[in-house]
Protein backbone atom coordinates (compact mmCIF):
# COMPACT_ATOMS: atom_id res chain seq x y z
CA UNK A 1 0.00 0.00 0.00
CA UNK A 2 2.81 2.46 0.79
CA UNK A 3 4.91 1.80 -2.51
CA UNK A 4 1.34 2.17 -4.04
CA UNK A 5 1.04 5.57 -2.71
CA UNK A 6 4.21 6.70 -3.55
CA UNK A 7 3.98 5.91 -6.67
CA UNK A 8 0.88 8.10 -7.80
CA UNK A 9 2.61 10.13 -5.21
CA UNK A 10 5.67 10.76 -7.98
CA UNK A 11 3.53 10.26 -11.13
CA UNK A 12 2.18 14.02 -9.85
CA UNK A 13 5.59 14.95 -9.12
CA UNK A 14 6.60 14.65 -12.89
CA UNK A 15 3.19 15.95 -13.73
CA UNK A 16 3.36 18.94 -11.79
CA UNK A 17 7.09 19.15 -13.16
CA UNK A 18 6.43 19.17 -16.71
CA UNK A 19 3.39 21.76 -16.26
CA UNK A 20 5.66 24.12 -13.46
CA UNK A 21 6.19 26.49 -16.34
CA UNK A 22 2.57 27.15 -17.85
CA UNK A 23 1.34 28.80 -14.98
CA UNK A 24 -0.14 32.15 -14.20
CA UNK A 25 2.34 33.85 -11.18
CA UNK A 26 1.63 36.46 -8.87
CA UNK A 27 4.15 36.95 -5.76
CA UNK A 28 3.04 38.09 -1.79
CA UNK A 29 4.86 40.86 -1.04
CA UNK A 30 5.28 40.18 2.65
CA UNK A 31 8.33 38.94 3.87
CA UNK A 32 8.34 36.77 6.94
CA UNK A 33 11.42 36.43 8.69
CA UNK A 34 11.82 33.55 11.34
CA UNK A 35 14.32 32.29 13.59
CA UNK A 36 16.57 29.76 12.34
CA UNK A 37 17.47 26.58 13.66
CA UNK A 38 13.90 26.25 14.92
CA UNK A 39 11.01 23.55 13.10
CA UNK A 40 9.12 25.85 11.48
CA UNK A 41 5.98 25.74 8.60
CA UNK A 42 4.50 28.10 5.73
CA UNK A 43 1.58 27.72 4.13
CA UNK A 44 0.46 28.94 0.58
CA UNK A 45 -1.13 31.87 0.80
CA UNK A 46 -4.25 31.46 -1.59
CA UNK A 47 -7.45 33.88 -1.84
CA UNK A 48 -10.50 31.76 -1.03
CA UNK A 49 -11.47 31.53 -5.10
CA UNK A 50 -7.77 30.30 -5.51
CA UNK A 51 -8.03 26.95 -3.91
CA UNK A 52 -9.20 25.25 -7.07
CA UNK A 53 -6.84 21.74 -7.03
CA UNK A 54 -3.53 20.04 -5.56
CA UNK A 55 -0.86 22.10 -3.99
CA UNK A 56 2.74 21.80 -4.92
CA UNK A 57 5.87 23.50 -3.25
CA UNK A 58 9.05 24.52 -5.66
CA UNK A 59 12.04 26.30 -4.31
CA UNK A 60 13.17 29.05 -6.28
CA UNK A 61 12.58 28.40 -9.80
CA UNK A 62 13.51 24.78 -9.90
CA UNK A 63 11.08 22.78 -11.77
CA UNK A 64 11.37 19.43 -9.48
CA UNK A 65 9.15 19.88 -6.31
CA UNK A 66 10.25 20.11 -2.73
CA UNK A 67 10.33 16.45 -1.53
CA UNK A 68 7.07 14.70 0.01
CA UNK A 69 9.92 12.33 2.01
CA UNK A 70 8.84 13.25 5.72
CA UNK A 71 12.77 12.44 6.73
CA UNK A 72 13.98 15.22 4.54
CA UNK A 73 14.77 18.31 6.54
CA UNK A 74 12.49 20.40 3.78
CA UNK A 75 10.01 19.09 2.61
CA UNK A 76 6.01 18.86 1.95
CA UNK A 77 3.77 17.38 4.23
CA UNK A 78 -0.16 17.53 3.07
CA UNK A 79 -0.24 21.42 1.31
CA UNK A 80 2.35 22.57 3.92
CA UNK A 81 5.57 23.33 3.87
CA UNK A 82 8.14 22.32 6.37
CA UNK A 83 11.78 23.54 7.41
CA UNK A 84 12.92 20.78 10.19
CA UNK A 85 14.72 22.24 11.17
CA UNK A 86 15.26 25.87 9.11
CA UNK A 87 18.95 26.93 8.53
CA UNK A 88 19.84 30.64 7.31
CA UNK A 89 21.07 28.94 3.74
CA UNK A 90 17.25 27.87 3.50
CA UNK A 91 16.14 32.07 2.87
CA UNK A 92 15.11 32.67 -0.21
CA UNK A 93 12.11 32.47 -2.98
CA UNK A 94 9.95 29.59 -2.73
CA UNK A 95 6.72 28.82 -5.14
CA UNK A 96 3.59 27.06 -4.14
CA UNK A 97 1.78 25.93 -6.93
CA UNK A 98 -2.65 25.40 -7.67
CA UNK A 99 -3.43 23.59 -9.98
CA UNK A 100 -6.01 21.13 -11.77
CA UNK A 101 -6.57 20.01 -15.38
CA UNK A 102 -7.94 23.79 -16.61
CA UNK A 103 -6.05 25.87 -14.07
CA UNK A 104 -3.00 26.45 -12.66
CA UNK A 105 -1.47 29.49 -10.53
CA UNK A 106 1.89 29.84 -8.84
CA UNK A 107 2.69 32.05 -5.65
CA UNK A 108 6.18 33.28 -5.02
CA UNK A 109 7.31 33.76 -1.33
CA UNK A 110 10.11 35.58 -0.07
CA UNK A 111 11.67 33.50 3.26
CA UNK A 112 13.81 34.54 5.85
CA UNK A 113 15.93 32.72 8.34
CA UNK A 114 17.60 34.77 10.90
CA UNK A 115 20.06 33.83 13.88
CA UNK A 116 19.96 35.23 17.32
CA UNK A 117 21.66 38.66 17.43
CA UNK A 118 24.81 38.77 19.97
CA UNK A 119 23.79 38.74 23.61
CA UNK A 120 20.33 38.55 22.78
CA UNK A 121 17.63 35.72 22.60
CA UNK A 122 16.05 37.43 19.45
CA UNK A 123 17.22 39.17 15.76
CA UNK A 124 15.22 42.43 15.22
CA UNK A 125 14.54 41.49 12.09
CA UNK A 126 11.79 38.78 13.48
CA UNK A 127 9.84 41.09 15.80
CA UNK A 128 6.32 41.64 15.57
CA UNK A 129 4.94 44.59 16.99
CA UNK A 130 1.50 44.56 18.83
CA UNK A 131 0.22 47.67 20.62
CA UNK A 132 -2.24 48.07 24.18
CA UNK A 133 -3.66 50.72 25.08
CA UNK A 134 -2.61 51.65 29.06
CA UNK A 135 -5.05 51.77 31.97
CA UNK A 136 -6.93 48.72 30.83
CA UNK A 137 -5.82 44.90 30.52
CA UNK A 138 -4.75 43.85 27.14
CA UNK A 139 -2.86 40.27 25.65
CA UNK A 140 -0.47 39.23 23.46
CA UNK A 141 -0.76 36.89 21.19
CA UNK A 142 2.24 34.57 19.60
CA UNK A 143 1.28 34.51 16.17
CA UNK A 144 1.76 31.75 13.82
CA UNK A 145 1.03 29.20 16.14
CA UNK A 146 -1.82 27.99 14.71
CA UNK A 147 0.03 24.90 12.50
CA UNK A 148 1.19 23.13 15.73
CA UNK A 149 -1.76 22.39 17.41
CA UNK A 150 -2.15 18.60 18.25
CA UNK A 151 -5.13 16.37 17.50
CA UNK A 152 -7.33 17.84 20.31
CA UNK A 153 -7.00 21.34 18.78
CA UNK A 154 -4.24 22.32 21.58
CA UNK A 155 -0.78 23.74 21.74
CA UNK A 156 2.05 23.48 23.55
CA UNK A 157 2.94 25.30 27.10
CA UNK A 158 4.22 27.91 26.06
CA UNK A 159 7.24 30.16 27.99
CA UNK A 160 7.48 33.66 28.60
CA UNK A 161 10.38 36.06 28.60
CA UNK A 162 10.60 40.00 28.64
CA UNK A 163 13.75 41.41 27.32
CA UNK A 164 15.45 37.71 27.44
CA UNK A 165 14.86 37.17 30.92
CA UNK A 166 11.80 34.56 32.11
CA UNK A 167 8.58 36.47 32.91
CA UNK A 168 6.93 35.21 36.09
CA UNK A 169 3.00 34.04 35.39
CA UNK A 170 1.57 34.66 38.71
CA UNK A 171 -1.70 34.67 37.45
CA UNK A 172 -2.33 38.33 38.32
CA UNK A 173 -0.06 40.93 36.74
CA UNK A 174 0.54 38.86 33.88
CA UNK A 175 -1.24 35.02 32.92
CA UNK A 176 -0.73 32.56 30.16
CA UNK A 177 -3.75 31.28 28.13
CA UNK A 178 -2.77 28.89 25.48
CA UNK A 179 -0.62 31.51 23.06
CA UNK A 180 -1.82 34.23 24.86
CA UNK A 181 -0.40 36.50 27.74
CA UNK A 182 -2.81 38.83 29.27
CA UNK A 183 -1.29 41.45 31.07
CA UNK A 184 -3.59 43.64 33.58
CA UNK A 185 -4.01 47.19 34.12
CA UNK A 186 -1.23 47.83 31.17
CA UNK A 187 1.20 50.95 31.70
CA UNK A 188 3.95 52.16 30.08
CA UNK A 189 6.50 49.87 32.08
CA UNK A 190 5.17 46.88 30.32
CA UNK A 191 6.88 48.04 27.29
CA UNK A 192 9.37 45.78 25.61
CA UNK A 193 10.26 42.65 23.76
CA UNK A 194 8.31 39.87 24.65
CA UNK A 195 9.54 36.12 23.62
CA UNK A 196 7.09 33.58 23.86
CA UNK A 197 8.59 29.76 23.65
CA UNK A 198 7.83 26.17 23.12
CA UNK A 199 8.71 23.01 21.92
CA UNK A 200 7.48 20.65 19.03
CA UNK A 201 8.05 17.00 18.82
CA UNK A 202 8.06 15.74 14.92
CA UNK A 203 8.71 12.30 14.16
CA UNK A 204 9.95 11.86 17.98
CA UNK A 205 12.16 14.59 18.23
CA UNK A 206 11.41 18.20 20.04
CA UNK A 207 12.40 21.58 18.29
CA UNK A 208 12.27 24.91 19.29
CA UNK A 209 9.90 27.27 18.26
CA UNK A 210 10.07 31.24 19.70
CA UNK A 211 8.44 34.60 18.00
CA UNK A 212 9.45 37.76 19.40
CA UNK A 213 6.76 40.51 20.06
CA UNK A 214 7.51 44.45 20.71
CA UNK A 215 4.53 46.00 23.06
CA UNK A 216 3.95 49.57 22.63
CA UNK A 217 1.49 51.14 24.46
CA UNK A 218 -0.79 53.15 23.55
CA UNK A 219 -2.83 56.44 25.00
CA UNK A 220 -6.64 55.54 25.29
CA UNK A 221 -8.01 58.12 23.17
CA UNK A 222 -11.06 60.05 25.20
CA UNK A 223 -13.28 62.80 23.67
CA UNK A 224 -12.87 66.35 25.29
CA UNK A 225 -16.19 68.40 25.93
CA UNK A 226 -15.23 71.91 25.70
CA UNK A 227 -16.22 73.85 29.16
CA UNK A 228 -17.34 77.49 28.29
CA UNK A 229 -15.18 80.30 29.92
CA UNK A 230 -16.89 83.49 28.99
CA UNK A 231 -19.42 84.53 29.62
CA UNK A 232 -18.69 83.21 33.31
CA UNK A 233 -21.93 82.18 34.45
CA UNK A 234 -23.51 81.28 30.89
CA UNK A 235 -25.51 84.53 30.41
CA UNK A 236 -24.98 87.90 29.50
CA UNK A 237 -27.20 91.47 29.48
CA UNK A 238 -28.49 92.86 26.52
CA UNK A 239 -29.98 95.88 26.57
CA UNK A 240 -33.89 96.19 25.84
CA UNK A 241 -34.45 96.67 21.90
CA UNK A 242 -30.58 96.55 21.32
CA UNK A 243 -29.28 94.25 18.28
CA UNK A 244 -26.48 92.45 19.56
CA UNK A 245 -24.21 89.35 18.70
CA UNK A 246 -23.32 87.01 21.88
CA UNK A 247 -19.85 86.08 21.96
CA UNK A 248 -18.38 83.44 23.55
CA UNK A 249 -15.09 81.40 24.59
CA UNK A 250 -14.80 77.85 25.43
CA UNK A 251 -11.77 75.52 26.43
CA UNK A 252 -11.38 72.58 24.51
CA UNK A 253 -7.82 70.54 24.24
CA UNK A 254 -6.02 72.96 26.27
CA UNK A 255 -6.32 75.91 24.23
CA UNK A 256 -9.24 78.95 24.32
CA UNK A 257 -11.38 79.41 21.08
CA UNK A 258 -14.03 81.53 19.95
CA UNK A 259 -17.81 80.25 19.23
Amino acid sequence: MKVLLRLVCLIAVLISSLEADMCEERAERVILVSSAYEIDVRSCLLNPNERKGTIIWYKNDSKTPVSMEVDSRIHQHEDKLWFVPAKVEDSGHYYCAVRNSTYCLKVKITIKFVQHEPNLCYNTEAIFTQKLPVAADGQLVCPYMEFFKDEKNGLPEMQWHKDCKPLHLDNINFTGVTDRLIIANVTAAHEGKYTCGTFYTYLGKRYPITRVIELITIEEYKPVRPVIVSPANETMEAGLGVAEVPSAAAVCCGEEMDL
